[in-house]
């Protein structure tokens, strides 16, 4: 079982190395300043959540509007959202039946670097 310590170093590993063949965008239409960002869910005892939704909203495109992507966790409760455009975006879980969560936090997503944003979820 990880602890938050744990699947925040984890996360602090996980950087998109400038999307040079990422499987999500076509080269020409990689974010410029890409950020990552990880979602890191958890129970009340600090056990990671399988197949829940993290989403990071705000990402703006080439229209001038925004749009969301989402992801959901692995076996360690990790979400990882790459090709993220650096600035301040909103990060969303979406917690599953039977449970209850702090839903919505703004972060600043840093060209270059991964941001981990950890969703502590109590059971109903």
């Amino acid at each position: 079982m990880r602890n938050l310590a744990t699947l925040t170093a984890v996360a602090a590993l996980v950087v998109c190395a400038g999307c040079d063949g990422c499987e999500h965008y076509a080269p020409d239409t990689v974010p410029k300043d890409p950020g990552t960002v990880v979602g890191i869910v958890m129970d009340q005892s600090g056990a990671g959540l399988r197949d829940v939704w993290v989403y990071v909203h705000d990402i703006p495109n080439s229209a001038g509007s925004t749009f969301s992507r989402g992801r959901a966790t692995d076996a360690a409760g990790l979400a990882e959202i790459i090709a993220v455009p650096a600035g301040r975006r909103r990060v969303e879980v979406k917690a599953p039946g039977g449970y209850t969560a702090v839903e919505m936090v703004t972060v600043d997503v840093v060209k270059g670097q991964a941001v981990s944003v950890p969703f502590r979820l109590t059971k109903n």
